[in-house]
Order: C-alpha cells, then sequence, then structure tokens
C-alpha cells in the first residue's frame, strides 16, 4: 500500500520540467515519445505551488502516511521527471525518471513492511511489484519507474549512456528551455486515442485528422499567465489548414460544450488561436493563473456537493405534488412527435474531409412544440453548427401530462452520412 502512494505521488507530480542532461542520457534510446516537467520552476509560480500543494489524486490521509512512513514528500522532493516511451502499442517500453531526494533505508523498510519483494539489479535495489511496476533507487537523488525489462535496461545505461535522435534532441532542448512543462512524439497520436465501440474511418472523433499528424509537441509555461503552445506537423499544407479548420469550429462552440458545467471553461476556449503555417498546425492560449485555479476550485465544489446532497427522498407527508412543468422523454419517443423538420445542410470542408458521424444535442422543446434551447453533448465540430442550424427549425407536436401542456428535456440525434 505504502509503495503505491509512493509510485502514484511521482507519477502525478509529473503530470505537471528542464531537461537534466543525466535523464535524459538514461530515457529509451528510441523513444518516439518524450516528456518533462521542470518542477523547480513550477514551484516559482504561485498556480504551480497550488498544483503541488493539493496532493494530486492522493487523499490527505494518504499522503501523510507516505511521508511518515517513507520520509518523501512528492510536494518537496521532486525536482524533475522525464517519461520516454517507444510508442507501441502495450506501452511495455515506458521509463519514468525522477531527480530528487529520497531515504533509500527508509523507503525499502517501508515496502518490506508491506510485504514488497525487494530484489537488486547491479547493486541497485529494486521493489518488484509486478502488477503496478518496479521501482528502482541507483542512489538517493534518482528513481526509476517502469516494468522490470524497462527499469533493467535503463540501469544498463547508467554505465553506458544512450543517446536520443538528433531531430528529437533537438526539440527536447528547445522545448525544454522555454517550457515548465513539454513533449515531443512523433508516434501517430490514434495509438494514445480510446476508439469508441463501433466507431470506423473518419467518423470515429473530431479529431481523427489528428491521426495524419507526423509529429506533435507542445509544453505549458508557467508566470502570471499560464500560456499553451502546441504544434501538429502534418503531411500537406492543405491537411494542416483542415485540422486548424477543425480546431476552429470546436473552439467556437466552447460555450455550447461548456455552458451546462462551467461556463469560463468556454470563454477560456474561445480565445484559443489557431493557425497553419506550411504543414504545421499551431495552437496557442494564455489565461490568467487566477482564472485556471478557480475553474479547478469550482469543480472540486461541484464534485463535493453532488457526493455530500443526494437527491432528497419523497416523505409520505408531503402534500401531493402539483403537474410538473418539465418532463423528460426518450430520443425515440419524442422523434415520434416530429411534425416538421429541415435536413442539415452537409459542411463543404465535411463532404471534402469526408468527415461523417452523428450529432447529439441536448434539447429543450417549449410546450408550444418549437425547440427552445439546444447544446451540444457530442459530435464532430464541423457537423455542430449545421445540425444545430438544422433542428432550430423543428416542429413536435406539443406534449401533455394531466391534459396540460409541457415543457420536454430530450436528447435529438443528426446524422451525417457520406453517400457511397
Amino acid at each position: 500500500m505504502r509503495l503505491r502512494l509512493f509510485a502514484a505521488a511521482m507519477i502525478l507530480v509529473g503530470s505537471l520540467f528542464a531537461a537534466d542532461p543525466g535523464l535524459l542520457s538514461l530515457a529509451i534510446p528510441n523513444a518516439q515519445v518524450i516528456a518533462g516537467i521542470n518542477l523547480e520552476q513550477v514551484r516559482l509560480s504561485p498556480f504551480g505551488q497550488y498544483l503541488l500543494s493539493q496532493g494530486g489524486p492522493l487523499p490527505e490521509k494518504d499522503l501523510q502516511k507516505l511521508i511518515e512512513t517513507t520520509g518523501f514528500d512528492p510536494r518537496r522532493d521532486l525536482r524533475e521527471i522525464l517519461v520516454s516511451s517507444d510508442g507501441q502499442p502495450g506501452g511495455n517500453q515506458v521509463i519514468a525518471l525522477a531527480r530528487g531526494a529520497f531515504d533509500i533505508v527508509r523507503i525499502l523498510e517501508a515496502a518490506r513492511a508491506d510485504g514488497q519483494t525487494i530484489d537488486s539489479y547491479k547493486g541497485v535495489s529494486i521493489i518488484a511489484r509486478a502488477a503496478n511496476g518496479t521501482l528502482a533507487f541507483p542512489d538517493s537523488t534518482l528513481a526509476m519507474i517502469g516494468n522490470a525489462d524497462a527499469v533493467h535496461a535503463a540501469i544498463d545505461r547508467i554505465s553506458a549512456p544512450a543517446a536520443l535522435g538528433p531531430a528529437l534532441a533537438l526539440q527536447v532542448n528547445e522545448l525544454s528551455t522555454t517550457e515548465d512543462v513539454w513533449f515531443v512524439s512523433s508516434a501517430p497520436i490514434s495509438r494514445f486515442q480510446p476508439q469508441a465501440p463501433g466507431a470506423t474511418g473518419t467518423g470515429a472523433g473530431p479529431f481523427a485528422m489528428l491521426n495524419k499528424a507526423q509529429q506533435e509537441s507542445g509544453g505549458l509555461k508557467f508566470g502570471a499567465n499560464v500560456v499553451l503552445n502546441l504544434q501538429a506537423v502534418m503531411p500537406t499544407g492543405q491537411d494542416a489548414a483542415a485540422l486548424a479548420a477543425v480546431l476552429k469550429a470546436f473552439a467556437g462552440m466552447g460555450d455550447l460544450y461548456f455552458r451546462d458545467v462551467y461556463a469560463p471553461a468556454g470563454s477560456l476556449l474561445k480565445n484559443l488561436n489557431v493557425t497553419s503555417d506550411g504543414p504545421v498546425t499551431k495552437v496557442s492560449s494564455s489565461a490568467p493563473e487566477s482564472l485556471i485555479e478557480e475553474m479547478i476550485k469550482a469543480s472540486h465544489v461541484s464534485d463535493t456537493n453532488t457526493a455530500n446532497n443526494p437527491q432528497p427522498r419523497t416523505h409520505a407527508a408531503q402534500p401531493p405534488a402539483l403537474t410538473p412543468q418539465r418532463i423528460r422523454v426518450g430520443s425515440k419517443l419524442q422523434e415520434r412527435k416530429l411534425l416538421q423538420h429541415s435536413e442539415p445542410v452537409y459542411p463543404p470542408l465535411a463532404l471534402q474531409a469526408r468527415i461523417s458521424g452523428v450529432v447529439h444535442l441536448n434539447a429543450i422543446i417549449g410546450k408550444d412544440g418549437t425547440v427552445e434551447n439546444l447544446t451540444v453533448a457530442s459530435g464532430h465540430p464541423l457537423l455542430v453548427p449545421a445540425a444545430l442550424e438544422a433542428v432550430k427549425q423543428w416542429l413536435y407536436q406539443p406534449t401533455l401530462l394531466n391534459g396540460q401542456p409541457v415543457e420536454v428535456v430530450t436528447q435529438i440525434e443528426v446524422n451525417f452520412a457520406l453517400s457511397q
């Protein structure tokens, strides 16, 4: 248990690097994906301090237990983290390297007390955790996490350092000197995207064309504002322009996606700057640290309220309820009440990119059967505007409850199919 907390603490803070040459020499030589965090730099930012103070997914009691048993406090003792992978499905060749301060004696004692097996490889203490990876501590400033083969290979590289490919090394150097959190990937992004059941072809998701990307990179810089920079290298300038169009469409509808969740998040998304330059698509954004911190706190409050305030029970002593003004109706049942509808106009850019799929809309149907409110549940950004424009014109048979018209909450599906 204690070592699971230790591993989680390293990885969670690692989701928040300038690249240490010593860590880079231990990365997977044929890495296609490499990412890093400069935690010392992150700590200089008030927002970074706020993130680190949260302890990530570790509850406070578990974090305190970790500190008491191992002497390791991830908020204080980690300086840099570097993750590298060969980018292959299955993730067997992935190694996370951490530079920090580790009390190896206490960590090993905690592992033994927790029933973990302690091994040794070339004189390096290893905590064997077959189900959750392997921890190794070559010295009190270095920790490694990965499967046994990846950790052994990293230990071998201590005496025979490896070098990244020249192109990758150049990008790592550029990004790690300008960004606090950064990544570079030359693996197809489809390898990291979970595919929805039944999804095929270009209709698999809004950003399916990202699968064409030959390289993706980017980072975050903390300061008075949190600055995001991303870029994707596409096969052609036309592909880059098409990707930029999709991202602009998605960003432009931020309020439709987040209106019922957290309104400022939609505004933030709409402020994305998306451009294409030759085969490169670039995305940038800047937001005050205070706004992002407020968004995180708001999400925590929402989760807490949901957990602490379940739906109240109905007591028998209460008087009979009045006829509700609004009811929820299933999409198929509501579809039978459709009196008139207009077919959506297939967006030319979507046709050109051969994008198809279903747009799901959350709708409120008025007492008179007109569509009063629409928000987006899911759908390709290039298809959503056409779906919204068409559905706004639809008319339904009014829904009656106890002889009185009521509003209806339902979901509407708009299908965009390419002709053969």
